[in-house]
């Protein structure tokens, strides 16, 4: 596939499939849900650990399976117009052990992000009091801390998933094989084409930086109503989700057609 295509069939085709979208839209609540009666369960004796352990095992496989099929969904929808859903995830329930893989990469460099955020004070006031005096006369120490927010914020949003999605991708398809020759070819398509990351920016604009804004919008406390700000509040909840779930659509759609090359797409 031309790679001047990818931005185009990514944003098609985070839409063409109602089906998925209903999957997504139910499951994701119905999956928070059970984590919140999860955190209920009391560990007063073997049988609540026992209990305990099965739900937690249901709700992380669940979620694995939700989201490593729907990214074989759209690998498998820019290799033949007629993918069906079933497969993808059921290839995902089978090679679920090496997307475990992947989401502890994904939680290790995760984790070592928020350490990351420790030094948010402590890195800018270090860097600019290495600088010369004629550069910090114009680089004030509020600059570099916006700077140092900006770029952490872009590697935790952007340059993390930007990396491991791909490898997912490969590992929900593959299983432990997507790890070895095919899976870095794949990765390697997807991380050298600029068209990529741009899709995976557009995604983070809205899927992360909308949300918050629109989550975090408040009417007039002076002159609105309980009804008023009840219903500002689930009108915004239910705004920001729909833009966060288009957000990981758009996400899955552009890796699994950025992983495909010119030549498979064109066998297929």
């Amino acid at each position: 596939m031309a790679r001047r295509a990818i931005v185009r069939s990514a944003l098609a085709g985070s839409f063409r499939n109602w089906r998925l979208w209903l999957i997504q839209a139910i499951a994701n609540p119905i999956l928070f849900a059970l984590f919140a009666v999860w955190l209920l369960i009391p560990v007063a004796n073997r049988w609540y650990v026992v209990l305990n352990a099965v739900v937690a095992l249901v709700i992380a496989v669940s979620i694995v399976v939700l989201h490593a099929g729907t990214l074989n969904y759209f690998h498998d929808r820019k290799r033949s117009e007629g993918a069906l859903l079933k497969p993808a995830f059921v290839r995902a329930l089978r090679n679920i052990l090496a997307v475990a893989v992947c989401v502890a990469v994904f939680y290790l460099l995760w984790t070592l992000m928020d350490r990351a955020d420790a030094y948010s004070e402590l890195l800018p006031a270090y860097i600019r009091s290495m600088m010369p005096a004629a550069l910090r006369r114009h680089i004030t120490l509020a600059f570099l801390q916006y700077s140092y927010a900006w770029i952490a914020f872009a590697v935790r949003w952007l340059v993390i998933p930007g990396l491991v999605l791909p490898f997912t991708l490969a590992a929900a398809e593959m299983g432990f094989r997507g790890f070895w020759r095919a899976g870095f070819a794949m990765w390697k398509r997807s991380v050298w084409c600029l068209r990529y990351w741009l899709v995976l920016a557009l995604a983070v604009l809205v899927g992360v930086i909308a949300t918050q804004e629109i989550v975090a919008w408040t009417p007039n406390f002076e002159t609105s109503t309980l009804g008023h700000e009840t219903f500002s509040v689930v009108v915004r909840v239910i705004f920001a989700y729909a833009l966060g779930l288009w957000a990981w659509m758009l996400t899955c759609s552009v890796v699994g057609i950025s992983s495909i090359g010119a030549e498979d797409g064109a066998a297929h």
